[in-house]
């Protein structure tokens, strides 16, 4: 398996990025691995009102959101286990949204359990420039009400990634457009492949 993990924030551009990937790379773009396990129609109603609920859980229990995304990233693995694919937030995400003391042990047992990506790239935006492209997705979007946690997220994804000496990348996607990004992160790939 080649794993290429796309991580960032929401609204930094990791959907259009991981679909513009996996065509060129003809790689497999997974995002919520669970919906194939919990729904087997296509859709992700299960998966959702699973998601939600440990969501809802999470400020409460941070080892039971951390173990659930941990499954998903286990459950990736095993269904995905010969295949090229490219997935929009991994460990990193799960880690900056999950962690806190509580949760160390279950990220401990994540790592030794699945490693890391063959490549993991960081998507990273300012604050002002993430807020404008939420904007033009949807002026009501959710994830308007998480920008105040910007650094942090971040800071928590770097902190896993050094933590566990991962290889990772950082890429600055403001001022650049979706095409730019995509030749970096091949020119990146291919650089560590020769």
């Amino acid at each position: 398996m080649n794993h290429i993990s796309i991580e960032g924030f929401d609204g930094v551009g990791k959907t259009t990025i991981c679909k513009m990937l996996s065509k060129r790379l003809e790689y497999e773009f997974i995002e919520k691995p669970l919906k194939y396990l919990f729904d087997t129609d296509g859709e992700e109603k299960e998966y959702i009102r699973i998601r939600d609920y440990i969501n809802q859980e999470s400020p409460k229990n941070r080892p039971l959101s951390a173990a659930f995304y941990g499954f998903g990233n286990i459950f990736l693995y095993h269904k995905f286990k010969n295949k090229n694919i490219i997935t929009d937030r991994h460990i990193l995400s799960n880690y900056a949204w999950s962690y806190d003391k509580s949760s160390e042990k279950v990220y401990e047992v994540l790592y030794d359990l699945l490693g890391e990506p063959k490549h993991t790239f960081i998507l990273k935006g300012s604050k002002e420039v993430i807020k404008e492209r939420l904007l033009n997705r949807n002026h009501s979007d959710s994830d308007l009400l998480k920008l105040d946690f910007l650094d942090t997220v971040y800071d928590k994804m770097i902190q896993y990634a050094t933590k566990y000496n991962m290889d990772y990348y950082i890429i600055n996607t403001d001022n650049k457009s979706p095409q730019v990004i995509v030749e970096e992160i091949i020119g990146i790939i291919e650089h560590k492949n020769e």
